[in-house]
């Protein structure tokens, strides 16, 4: 057996940049991701989604006919979970290859 082990040693520096680093990756990104999932609310009605994006009661419509936007009606009252509106953002959004993500 002639196999090669690579070692990397690192010093105290590169490894405390190491872990500054990831804390404040986790700290720009993950902590805001969560808080807006801990404070959201889980259904919205048309009113909540057109203060929210700004989308009109008409594109809401347009995009509920179309089967864009999946949607809940009792009587009158139209109700968004708001996982289905986040899919319907994250697919119309331009210059990311960004897909659904499905850990929801």
């Amino acid at each position: 057996m002639n196999e090669k082990l690579n070692v990397i040693v690192l010093t105290e520096d590169q490894i405390k940049q190491i872990i500054a680093e990831t804390i404040e990756s986790v700290i720009e990104i993950r902590i805001p991701e969560l808080m807006r999932k801990v404070n959201r609310k889980e259904i919205l009605t048309t009113t909540e989604l057109k203060e929210l994006t700004g989308m009109s009661y008409r594109m809401q419509k347009y995009h509920r006919e179309n089967g864009n936007l999946p949607y809940s009606q009792d009587g009158r009252k139209i109700f968004y979970q708001t996982v289905d509106v986040e899919r319907f953002i994250a697919k119309r959004r331009i210059g990311t290859n960004y897909n659904t993500r499905s850990d929801k």
